[in-house]
């Protein structure tokens, strides 16, 4: 019993618990609660300004003109510089060195004599053609001989022949009266006749198979003949002469050197020769910019060897066709280089002028907004902002080219913006005065 009472007492009496008191207290901690918490929303969900009063808002935006120019800008491109003209010596047939009379930093000019040969084999070949020759002549000779013997005896048969023949046309005719005549000799005037024909006809068969021969030994000579001036044209093969003016760069045999015409290693080349004077600039053109290519325009180079001096090329070949790794085309400039200043392998930079044939509208670069998604500028129109999509072309110092909905003269921002938002109002400030623009 006692355990109990002691229970009851510890427990909480609800009666105080409930009292209006404590009530009051709880409803007013949850009403204060409640409008804090009211507040703290409205804060957040009620916007800083009204749209009505947005729209009544213009920003000012410093502006400026779109113009219209033809881009006109020196690139720097690196370039190679190649001899006009770059050849290696070799000879036209085998042979041994018998002179070099060049050597490493010889200039020649064209048609000097650079190396004589000799060619032992090549002369014994020619001494053996001309013995085929003279022989092949002495056998013409003989049987243009046999051939005449053979006319001369056709003449003397036909000779012959008449003679029987007009003694046969006599006796026949003397025949014809009785008795002065025998029949039998009749038939033998006749048969002579005949006989004769027969031996000429003989005689101008043979006539005509020795006129063939004749003929065929005739073919033979003029072959041996130009076979005979091919090696008289080998003779002149062992003399070396400069192609055209140049500067002897490299020697590779010397006096006494086995060499052939193989250009595949086999046999090195004897020099090599490089015309100077005139010089040959490749410049690697980028893609975009092939377009404004013209020949005959002057294009500015500098090379290591000169640092503080510019050389002027001028454009003489157009490759027109792109190199698919690079993406550039070869343009090849003159250069007149008579003292030797330049010399071929020297590291350049070339001073491309880039240009267009056309004018194109240009806009500063800091007008040009670039997303992920889209390229525009902002356009002012009738105070308001216009995104303009447009693309990207080249740079000329501070300003970039750009296509698109644009004319020139329009106002576009000068610090362009997703800030400014489209058809969002604005007060251009800043505005110049562009005499070409259109109203």
């Amino acid at each position: 019993m006692e355990n109990e009472t002691e229970t009851e007492k510890l427990r909480p009496n609800l009666g105080e618990i409930f009292s209006l008191k404590n009530l009051l207290f709880l409803v007013v901690v949850l009403a204060i609660a409640g409008g804090a918490f009211y507040f703290m929303w409205e804060k957040r969900n009620k916007p800083i300004i009204s749209d009505k009063s947005r729209e009544d808002i213009n920003i000012s935006v410093p502006v400026t003109s779109v113009v219209k120019k033809t881009l006109f800008r020196d690139d720097q491109l690196p370039g190679e510089i190649d001899a006009y003209q770059d050849v290696l010596i070799y000879p036209k047939v085998p042979g041994f060195i018998k002179e070099l009379k060049v050597d490493r930093g010889s200039v020649v000019r064209k048609g000097q004599l650079m190396v004589r040969m000799y060619a032992p084999e090549y002369l014994a070949k020619r001494h053996e053609a001309v013995a085929q020759v003279a022989a092949a002549r002495a056998s013409l000779a003989a049987e243009e001989s046999k051939l005449q013997d053979l006319k001369a005896g056709l003449e003397k048969r036909r000779a012959n022949l008449l003679a029987d023949q007009s003694t046969y046309q006599r006796v026949y005719a003397a025949s014809l009266v009785p008795g002065v005549i025998a029949d039998n000799d009749v038939v033998q005037w006749a048969q002579t006749v005949k006989e004769d024909q027969q031996d000429v006809n003989q005689i101008i068969k043979r006539v005509n198979a020795q006129d063939h021969e004749v003929s065929m030994r005739k073919e033979e000579v003029d072959a041996m003949i130009k076979a005979f001036e091919s090696f008289a044209d080998f003779a002149s093969y062992l003399d070396i002469v400069a192609p055209f003016d140049g500067y002897v760069t490299e020697r590779k045999l010397h006096v006494g050197s086995f060499v052939g015409p193989d250009g595949t290693g086999a046999y090195p080349p004897i020099c090599r020769l490089k015309q100077l004077d005139l010089l040959r600039i490749i410049a690697p053109v980028p893609e975009e910019l092939v377009g404004g290519v013209i020949l005959g325009s002057p294009v500015q180079f500098s090379v290591s060897s000169f640092p503080d001096k510019r050389f002027i090329g001028t454009v003489a070949r157009i490759s027109n066709n792109l190199d698919k790794d690079t993406r550039t085309m070869p343009v090849e400039l003159n250069f007149l280089n008579p003292d030797y200043k330049i010399v071929p392998g020297m590291f350049t930079k070339i001073y491309w002028p880039s240009r267009r044939r056309s004018e194109s509208l240009f806009v500063p670069v800091s007008s040009v907004v670039s997303t992920p998604l889209t390229t525009f500028v902002c356009k002012v129109v009738d105070g308001r902002i216009e995104w303009v999509n447009v693309t990207k072309g080249e740079l000329m110092k501070d300003q970039v080219e750009v296509f698109g909905n644009l004319k020139e003269g329009d106002l576009v921002a000068l610090e362009g913006s997703e800030e400014l938002q489209n058809q969002s109002r604005v007060t251009p400030v800043g505005s110049p005065v562009n005499k070409n623009a259109s109203p």
